[in-house]
């Protein structure tokens, strides 16, 4: 019975999803348009942004290692 089920929720799904990708063809932009258009960066621009992200996960993972260590302590530690 529930295998039943959870096959028919799966062709009820793919059926509905059918109608969702329907993308148009590509759309010749004016040059107002384009000029707001940022086509990409530089190297030095994509590194920079993927140290500073890089920084903030590293020590956004360490303070809460830290933190875990911390609260594991007290119980490792802890004698009755």
């Amino acid at each position: 019975m529930g295998g039943k089920v959870v096959g028919l929720v799966a062709a009820a799904a793919l059926l509905v999803s059918v109608g969702i990708a329907n993308a148009k063809g590509p759309v010749k932009l004016a040059d107002v348009q384009l000029d707001k258009v940022t086509a990409g960066a530089s190297a030095s621009d994509v590194n920079a942004a993927a140290t500073q992200q890089l920084n903030s996960l590293l020590a956004a993972n360490t303070l809460q290692l830290n933190n875990q260590l911390k609260f594991f302590n007290v119980f490792y530690t802890f004698t009755p």
